[in-house]
């Protein structure tokens, strides 16, 4: 705490919301946890039309007591001119509609009344309501993927195939923009930092750890043979390596084994994969009480990302819960402490050796959360350039 100021007053420019139902959201969520823990909050954030219930829950929740939040809106013209609009846009779609006057005087009248010691913009995606689409020179950015990386669609619907395909230059372009424009720039995964200090023409971005508070779970009811899997199917790198872990991996884990999926569904897609497979079952998208349930009585978690950029959400679940957890070497972003391989028989022989609870020591995360917190307040606080962790 010594490198930060005394009171500090934070504002925060998220790409979405930070709610308690998917990764991104829940590291958005745990962003602003540690910011309130700091100092003062006032936060913008894109709130479309379908949102709003989900914007007054995470308003009103009690962690997030005291922030100040300005709702950024969309504008989209209907029609085929307004699809017409979007293609010629030189931002993609999902910021264009944030791009607006309106917004640029809602985030300029935030920071008159805020008057903040700290910026902190969150993705490329939250340079929508900045003038230009320009960082402040002091401002922070922190990046959670690299942005081009994450614009892809395997799926059935043709329409999104072409929006993905013409959107993955305007993401490129947006994401050297904030790069380049922000004064200092974090990343979520050491493994990013190399693409991002040469898409921003920079050297100094620093590897700043994901945030996620510990939540230490009665594992004694850990039932044997059990593995778990939390997933998105609404992003097609999740969808891939799903579907790459049934054909490659699952057949040679120990047929006594039982595999638990959750997560968001697209149009029932994830639901068919499991009904699908050998010894599988769909539970759903599960609520927070839902999930910490299944995290206690499975005897070992599972993430097979194979695509993508960033740090995966679903490890940060697993081991802030003390949960034993094997991962894909590709999405492995913590380091040799998580047992990982890119050989589907090899991750298969890491799965049945956690198969009996309590056959492997957890992981030391009561260490990687002190470090993480060390690693925020330097990004922050610090007056000096901060040292990575």
């Amino acid at each position: 705490m010594s490198a930060m100021s005394a009171s500090p007053r934070v504002l925060c420019v998220l790409p979405n919301l930070p709610e308690r139902r998917t990764g991104g959201g829940i590291l958005l969520f745990e962003v602003l946890v540690y910011l309130r823990s700091r100092g003062a909050v006032a936060v913008a954030v894109p709130v479309a039309a379908h949102a709003e219930a989900e914007f007054q829950d995470v308003r009103n929740d009690p962690l997030l007591h005291g922030v100040q939040w300005h709702a950024l809106k969309p504008e989209r013209t209907p029609g085929v001119s307004g699809y017409l609009g979007r293609l010629v846009s030189p931002v993609p779609a999902e910021v264009a509609k944030f791009a607006t006057d309106t917004n640029r005087s809602v985030l300029a009248q935030a920071r008159r009344e805020w008057q903040p010691t700290v910026e902190l913009a969150v993705s490329s995606w939250a340079l929508a309501a900045y003038p230009g689409l320009s960082l402040p020179a002091d401002a922070r950015l922190y990046m959670v993927n690299v942005d081009p990386d994450i614009v892809r669609y395997d799926g059935p619907s043709l329409k999104r195939r072409l929006a993905a395909w013409v959107d993955r230059p305007k993401v490129d372009r947006l994401c050297r923009r904030a790069l380049s424009t922000a004064g200092r720039v974090g990343s979520i995964s050491a493994a990013d930092l190399a693409a991002l200090n040469r898409m921003g023409r920079r050297d100094d971005v620093v590897y700043v750890p994901p945030l996620m508070r510990p939540q230490p779970l009665d594992r004694t009811a850990a039932e044997p043979n059990t593995v778990l899997i939390t997933t998105n199917f609404t992003y097609s790198q999740n969808v891939t390596s799903l579907e790459w872990f049934f054909e490659h991996c699952w057949p040679h884990v120990d047929s006594r084994a039982r595999l638990t999926v959750t997560g968001k569904d697209e149009a029932g897609r994830l639901q068919k994969l499991c009904e699908a497979q050998p010894r599988t079952t769909y539970a759903g998208c599960l609520d927070a009480a839902g999930l910490d349930a299944a995290f206690a009585t499975a005897a070992v978690a599972v993430n097979p990302t194979r695509l993508g950029s960033g740090f995966q959400i679903k490890l940060l679940d697993a081991i802030a819960r003390g949960v034993p957890i094997v991962s894909t070497a590709f999405s492995n972003r913590i380091g040799p402490e998580i047992p990982s391989s890119d050989d589907p028989r090899t991750l298969a022989t890491l799965m049945n050796a956690r198969l009996a609870p309590g056959s492997v020591p957890p992981f030391d995360y009561k260490t990687f959360y002190r470090d993480a917190i060390a690693g925020w307040d330097r990004f922050l606080f610090a007056a000096s350039e901060p040292q990575s962790c």
